[in-house]
């Protein structure tokens, strides 16, 4: 396994978590409201804001050990990592 493919595959796994826990966030919006749960949508937002915080923290070149989190979260497709990322 590349360097490549290890990044593309921890970034694509904390985008999907962040995304799935914002579905919920804004599905228990309305959910919440309606069910007397006002507290609702903060479990959901808690996991959105800890997927976010992982990929720009703590993603990590396994070569350098360097921070690239915030450059894959600027410049990544939700399919590929772009040339442009390179160790």
């Amino acid at each position: 396994m590349t360097i490549r493919d290890l990044l593309t595959r921890q970034s694509r796994r904390n985008i999907l978590v962040g995304f799935l826990a914002w579905l919920a966030f804004a599905g228990s919006l309305f959910v919440g409201a309606k069910s007397g749960r006002p507290y609702l949508p903060l479990v959901f937002f808690v996991p959105f804001l800890g997927a976010v915080l992982v990929q720009v923290f703590f993603v990590r070149c396994p070569k350098c050990k360097g921070n690239l989190g915030l450059l894959l979260a600027q410049t990544m497709s939700p399919l590929t990592l772009t040339s442009k990322v390179s160790c």
